[in-house]
């Protein structure tokens, strides 16, 4: 069988500098960091306009919704009551 590649490498002259990793994988967590909070803010503002929002309206959203659900209501009732109702003509 032939040998691997990985086999061939000198794997003792891999040595990068550690100081330099440190540094980058602090750099990566306060990145991180700076992220998630940048994400806090962002959806928190969101839900704040989106309240003040919809708080502004003459008619609540709960309201809104249940007028519409009632719509619906009707509207599906009026169509099974078409469908019940609904007579064939002779096919002449």
């Amino acid at each position: 069988m032939a040998e691997s590649t990985l086999s061939k490498i000198s794997w003792t002259e891999f040595r990068p500098d550690q100081r330099r990793l440190v540094t980058g994988a602090a750099l990566t967590g306060a990145g991180m960091l700076v992220a998630a909070a940048g994400v806090g803010v962002l959806v928190y503002e969101l839900a704040r306009a989106g309240r003040t929002w919809t708080g502004g309206w003459q008619v609540p959203p709960t309201e809104m919704a249940s007028r519409a659900f009632h719509q619906a209501q009707s509207a599906a009732q009026a169509g099974r009551d078409a469908w019940t109702s609904y007579q064939e003509s002779p096919v002449r």
